[in-house]
């Protein structure tokens, strides 16, 4: 047996069992730091290799999440390139349909015929802006009549609103031909544009004859506005 380990330790061992001792230490001493480095040589290769392996994905995740950061401030460029601008459109309730300074050319009520053809009752108030004044609606409401220009009133319209919880017709008459955009059925907004200021119909100049009507009956425009607090 110590001949195949190393054939000198079969010659001590018969000479002198002391040195043999000795040498068979030595030799033992060797195989266990052999066996160590090598199993050590092992574990490094192996962990050499595991990291080896590992590398990519680990790279690739930075690479991801570098991707992933682009992207989001690609989106984020993008969004404020395509934000809308919100406003805030706040109107008030009831305003005047040529403004609050208009002159006022006729009262409503009883008048002097102004011409042979114009009434001596008068269910209106006649405001007189300049030719071409816009007119607005002066609530929200309905358009529920484009009235006939071949009338008295000329081109006109009327707009059905619900005002403090009452039904109010508004009628504005004598505005230019053409500029009413509007039909009936459409839905405004207090303070929409629905025509210009015109002389169509029974005239002696530009104005807009204007009506208020609850439950069918006329009332003098003027005051009631007032009292609702008209801007």
């Amino acid at each position: 047996m110590l001949h195949f380990i190393h054939p000198a330790l079969s010659r001590v061992a018969t000479l002198d069992p002391y040195r043999f001792r000795h040498q068979a230490l030595l030799v033992a001493s060797l195989a266990v730091a052999a066996t160590l480095l090598l199993s050590t040589g092992v574990s490094v290769s192996l962990a050499t290799a595991s990291e080896s392996n590992e590398s990519p994905p680990g790279s690739q995740t930075f690479a991801a999440g570098a991707e992933l950061a682009t992207a989001d401030a690609v989106a984020q460029t993008s969004g404020a390139e395509v934000r809308e601008v919100f406003t805030v459109d706040v109107r008030p309730p009831l305003v005047y349909p040529v403004g609050a300074d208009a002159p006022v050319g006729s009262p409503f009520g009883h008048r002097a015929a102004a011409c042979d053809a114009c009434s001596t009752e008068h269910f209106g108030v006649d405001w007189n802006p300049d030719y071409g004044t816009p007119v607005v609606s002066i609530a929200d409401g309905v358009v529920t009549l484009i009235g006939d220009p071949s009338n008295s009133l000329g081109v006109h319209l009327e707009i059905t609103h619900v005002i403090n919880g009452q039904p109010i017709t508004s009628v504005y008459a004598h505005l230019q031909a053409g500029s009413i955009p509007f039909v009936a059925g459409d839905r405004v907004r207090v303070g929409d544009q629905i025509g210009l200021v015109g002389t169509t119909g029974v005239t002696t100049a530009p104005h807009l004859h204007f009506e208020l009507r609850i439950d069918g009956i006329a009332i003098d425009p003027v005051p009631w506005m007032a009292a609702n607090g008209a801007q």
